[in-house]
C-alpha cells in the first residue's frame, strides 16, 4: 500500500511539474558591474609619482626590417599623468620633471628600492609609475601577414616595501589596432598615439566596468514573470524585484516560488549586496527539490546545477567588491 502511494505520489509531482515547467525558460540578460584593478599593487595607494625612464636611444631592439618611432617622452609622461587624475581614484598625482635615463644609455634604469623610496618620500607619493619606453614600431613588408603598426608602452610600478630589496615591478605591453601604407601616416598618427597609450596602459590599474551575463527564469503562464520580465526590459529592476517578491511570499505553486528566489538573488547582486543574494539563492535550492512523506520520495523541481553555479558566481562577485572597498 506505502509503494503504492509513493508512486501515486511521484506521478502527480511529475504531472505537476511538467504542466508548470513546459513553458518556463531562461532569459539572458547583460549587466554592468565595477571590477576591481587587474594588476593590484602590494599596498593599497592613493597617490602616484609618474616618471619617464626612456630616452630615442633605449627603445627595443628589433630586426632591421622595421621602422622605429620613440614617441615623445615628455608628452607620454604627461598624458599618463592627465589618465591617473581623470580616472578619479587618485587623491595625488605628481609629475617628476627630471628623467631618470642618462641621455646616452640603451637601457632602462631600474629603482633600487632606496631609490623607490626616496622619490616616494621626496613626492609624498605612494607609488611610483616608471615608464621605461613608449614606441611606434612600422613593419612595412608583413603588411597582410601581421598587424603593421604596432603602438607599444612598457612601464614599471614601484611600491615601498621595506620587506623587499626592490620595489613592486611590474612590466606592461599594450598593442593599438592601426593600419597604415607609410611612413607618412605614421607622422600623422604620432602626435595622438601618447593619449592612446596612456589610456591603455594604466587600465589593468584602476578599477573598470565589465559587462556580465546573466539568467533570469521566466514563465509565460504566470502573470507575476510576465510583468516582471517587462520591467526588465525597461530596466526597471525595482519593479521587477516587488513582482519576484510578491510572487515568493504568496505565491501557491512550488516551482514559482522557487524561480522568483533565484531571479531575487540575482537583482540583490546588482544592488551589490552579496549576502541577501546568498540567502535568496539558499531560499531558492530549498523549494528545488520537493520531498515527500518517506524521504527517498523526492522530485527536484528545478536544475539545482544552475543554482549551484550561480552560488559560485556570488562568491566571486563578492572577493570583488571586497577588493574594491580596499582602494
Amino acid at each position: 500500500m506505502k509503494k503504492s502511494l509513493s508512486i501515486s505520489f511521484l506521478l502527480s509531482q511529475l504531472s505537476i511539474l511538467l504542466l508548470l515547467t513546459s513553458c518556463s525558460e531562461l532569459l539572458y540578460v547583460n549587466i554592468e558591474q565595477m571590477v576591481p584593478p587587474e594588476v593590484m599593487p602590494k599596498h593599497t595607494t592613493s597617490s602616484v609619482g609618474v616618471v619617464s625612464n626612456f630616452s630615442q636611444h633605449n627603445v627595443m631592439v628589433v630586426n632591421e626590417d622595421v621602422i622605429i618611432q620613440p614617441c615623445d617622452a615628455e608628452a607620454v609622461k604627461e598624458c599618463v599623468a592627465q589618465t591617473f587624475a581623470d580616472a578619479g581614484f587618485m587623491h595625488r598625482v605628481v609629475v617628476l620633471d627630471s628623467l631618470l635615463y642618462h641621455p646616452d644609455s640603451t637601457e632602462s634604469h631600474i629603482l633600487t628600492q632606496a631609490e623607490v623610496n626616496a622619490l616616494c618620500r621626496e613626492l609624498e607619493v605612494e607609488m611610483l609609475y616608471s615608464i621605461d619606453y613608449a614606441c611606434l614600431i612600422y613593419n612595412p613588408t608583413s603588411r597582410f601577414v601581421t598587424r603593421p603598426l604596432n603602438a607599444y608602452l612598457c612601464s614599471r610600478i614601484y611600491t615601498p616595501d621595506g620587506d623587499s630589496i626592490r620595489g613592486t615591478s611590474v612590466m606592461n605591453k599594450e598593442t593599438l589596432d592601426y593600419w597604415v601604407d607609410d611612413t607618412e601616416e605614421i607622422a600623422a598618427l604620432l602626435p595622438n598615439v601618447p593619449m592612446l597609450l596612456a589610456e591603455a596602459a594604466i587600465a589593468p590599474y584602476l578599477p573598470s566596468w565589465k559587462e556580465r551575463e546573466r539568467v533570469i527564469y521566466y514563465d509565460r503562464l504566470c502573470y507575476a514573470m510576465r510583468e516582471a520580465k517587462v520591467y526588465v526590459y525597461e530596466g526597471d529592476w525595482e519593479g521587477a524585484a516587488r513582482e519576484w517578491q510578491q510572487l515568493y511570499t504568496d505565491g501557491r505553486y512550488r516551482p514559482y516560488r522557487c524561480m522568483a528566489a533565484y531571479n531575487l538573488a540575482l537583482y540583490y547582486e546588482m544592488t551589490d549586496r552579496i549576502d541577501l543574494a546568498l540567502h535568496s539563492l539558499d531560499l531558492a535550492e530549498e523549494l528545488a527539490t520537493r520531498h515527500g512523506k518517506n524521504s527517498q520520495d523526492a522530485i527536484a523541481i528545478i536544475d539545482t546545477a544552475l543554482l549551484k553555479k550561480y552560488r559560485e558566481v556570488l562568491q566571486n562577485r563578492k572577493e570583488e567588491l571586497k577588493k574594491l572597498e580596499e582602494l
